[in-house]
Formats: C-alpha cells, structure tokens, sequence
C-alpha cells in the first residue's frame, strides 16, 4: 500500500494538466511504490481524458488511479479522493499547480519520523505566465494561490490552515470529522471557496495540531486571464459569497466577521495612503476594490440546494 496519494481534482484543465502529473512523475524520490497519483475527472470536456491516458502510458511504473465523479463541484471531487485513495496519507494539489522536484521526499521524510502529526501544509509560490500587473502586492497574493505565513517549519496557529493547493491528511481525520462541505468550493466556473477553511476548523476543533512545512513547496501556475480585472472582481465577490454560506450554515462567527472586516477595511486604507504616498495608487486602488467587491459578496443572499 502507498504511504502517500498525491491528488488532483480537474475540471477542464487540459492546458495546464501535464505539468502538473509531469512533476510529480519527475520527482527526486527513488520508490515509486510509496506513492501513487489519483486523479478525479468532474464532467471535464476537453481533452483531459486523452492526457491522462497518455501520462498513463508514459509512465508506466507511476501508481494511478482514475476516476470520475459526476456530481460537479470540488468538494464533491475531494470527496470522490478520499473514496478511492489507497493510501494512508492524502496530498490534495492542483490541476493548475506543480510540485517541487523534492516536494515528495520531503514530505515522506517527515511523515516517517513525525507519526503523531495528522495534518501539513506547505507554501504555495506563484509562476506568472507574464510580468504581474502594477496593482500586484503580496497582500492580493492569496487570490492567485500565493500562500507562506512562515519562513521556517512550525505548527500554525489557530487563525491560519493549509490551502487547497497543498493540504495533506491522514486519512483517519476524514473519518473523526468528516468531509468536504459539498455547499462550499468551486462548482464549474463559479469563484467559491472556504471548503478548506470549514474543514480545518473542524480539526481544531477537535484540538488537533496542524504542521507547516515549509520545504513542501507547490507552485501555482498564473495565467494571464486571471490577472484581467473582471476575473479578480468575480472571484473577490466569491471569497466573500462562500464566507457567507460557511457563516450561515455553522450559525456562528458572525460578529467576528463583522470586526475582522472593519480591521481589514481600515488596514485598506492605509495602505492606499502608503502607496499613494509612494506614486503607486494602483496597488492602493486595488487592495480598496478587492475589499469592496468581498463585501458585495459577504451581503448576497443565495439559497442553497
């Protein structure tokens, strides 16, 4: 049985697939029998059948397993992982995303002599596909999969989790907690998220310790159409559309949210008096658009199936 399942949910990601299963069929560990590749096809439409077929054939020594879930969505698909992994760990990665050459040693090295800790994360690097934008800062980093809280490996804190792009589980926290909110994440093209967040609230809560390892590195490929203002403004209403429907659904946090967004609101405009004071209100403008579009999303009242 593998230690390790390292998984990629796709849905029409024909384009950026190969990279993704090319890294880790590339990667600087010698046993291919201590991991295994499971990929979990939601309804795609393009040609990501023929790209798996042909990764298959490729690499033949490479453990895969393939599988389709019908019900669209993300968490849906994760679910359909966690059904069909053999293995004791789950490494939940991306279609658009690919792993350091060393992301698989390490992380077994760890697992191996770390056998009370049932949860890690990694940091989450970008690859723009051109040069990022003027209004980029790090602080709008987390839109494009940008994710490292720390410089050294550690345990987080409460107020930070892994994000999807390089969250991995032992799979006995599936079973004491449950799984992925299907109510939350991405269903097709839509811009929802916070499945990840409402599970890891769930495991600390249940006073699990949750590790960052900061030499599991992924890197998250950005395209240049996510980069275009209609994109980042229909995917900022959907950080907030999610918070929303996680708030509503656990019927808690609520005047949390409300003074969490004041702060962030009120870092906002400093921010735009220290870049404008700079020559740089682009970057100011933005980090004041991304808030607002977040909160249009945050008082949106939607009904869930």
């Amino acid at each position: 049985m593998p230690l390790v399942s390292h998984i990629i949910c796709t849905y029409n990601r024909a384009e950026y697939l190969p990279k993704a299963l090319e890294a880790l069929a590339h990667q600087n560990y010698p046993d291919y029998n201590d991991f295994e590749v499971v990929i979990i096809n939601n309804n795609s439409t393009d040609n990501t059948q023929e790209i798996v077929d042909s990764f298959i054939k490729q690499y033949p020594d490479v453990k895969v397993v393939y599988a389709h879930e019908e019900k669209q969505g993300l968490s849906n698909a994760r679910n359909k992982a966690i059904e069909v992994s053999n293995a004791e760990w789950l490494a939940f990665l991306d279609d658009d995303a690919y792993v350091d050459a060393d992301y698989t040693l390490n992380l077994v090295t760890f697992i191996k002599s770390n056998p009370t800790i049932k949860a890690i994360g990694g940091p989450i690097l970008l690859d723009f596909e051109s040069p990022k934008p003027v209004w980029y800062t790090h602080y709008l980093g987390s839109l494009f999969g940008y994710f490292k809280p720390y410089s050294t490996s550690r345990y987080f804190s409460k107020n930070f989790y892994p994000r999807g792009s390089n969250m991995v589980f032992h799979k006995t926290l599936f079973e004491k907690y449950g799984i992925f909110n299907p109510n939350l994440g991405r269903i097709g093209r839509n811009m929802m998220g916070s499945e990840e967040k409402d599970m890891f609230q769930r495991i600390y809560n249940g006073n699990e310790l949750v590790y960052y390892l900061h030499t599991a590195v992924i890197y998250h490929l950005v395209p240049d159409f996510r980069t275009e203002i209609n994109f980042v403004k229909k995917q900022s209403i959907g950080v907030g559309l999610s918070e929303h429907v996680r708030i509503m659904q656990s019927h808690s946090g609520v005047f949390s949210k409300i003074i969490s967004e004041l702060i962030k609101w009120s870092v906002s405009f400093i921010l735009l008096a220290f870049y404008t004071l700079q020559l740089k209100p682009a970057k100011g403008i933005m980090l004041i658009r991304f808030r607002y579009w977040v909160l249009k999303g945050l008082t949106t009242t939607i009904e869930l199936q």
